[in-house]
């Protein structure tokens, strides 16, 4: 929770350094349901979501899914997080993936996981009509986090 807590405060302080690695959003929140109605006991949720508005209008532009690890990720959570991607694609994201921006945050990546996510993290979905265009998903980011002088510090995780 306190990874959670911190992680939200600073996207939402809008801090430099976490605006720079998940991007400015309107809205952040963590605990959210991302499954169909079951007893709250075995709801799967969201350890961060949020979205971003068109500037000036109340439409929403884009979306924000984050899984934290307290330590190592391993890697069932590259599928646990893309579990997460494609709720939200189905729910908020209008079938569209390339509204999506996800993060498996973690203390530590080992092989496996990279190599995971190197295989396990892209969807491919059709946008448009008329032309249809076929799309690739690549959006799933790997950060690692560290405390330092006070606050979360993020490193993008280089595939």
């Amino acid at each position: 929770m306190a990874l959670e807590a911190g992680v939200v405060a600073q996207i939402s302080k809008r801090e430099p350094q976490a605006v720079e690695t998940f991007g400015d959003w309107d809205y952040v929140t963590h605990q959210v349901l991302a499954s169909p109605f079951k007893p709250l006991k075995w709801a799967d949720r969201m350890d961060l979501f949020g979205y971003a508005h068109i500037p000036g209008y109340r439409t929403i532009t884009r979306y924000l899914v984050a899984e934290l690890k307290k330590g190592d990720a391993i890697p069932d959570d590259v599928d646990q997080v893309m579990k997460y991607v494609d709720w939200v694609k189905d729910v908020y994201a209008n079938s569209d993936y390339g509204m999506i921006h996800a993060f498996l945050v973690a203390a530590r990546f080992p092989t496996q996981t990279r190599d995971r996510h190197k295989r396990g993290h892209e969807r491919n979905y059709t946008i448009g009509r008329r032309p249809a265009r076929l799309e690739t998903w690549r959006s799933l980011r790997l950060v690692t986090y560290q405390w330092q002088d006070g606050q979360l510090r993020f490193t993008d995780v280089k595939p």
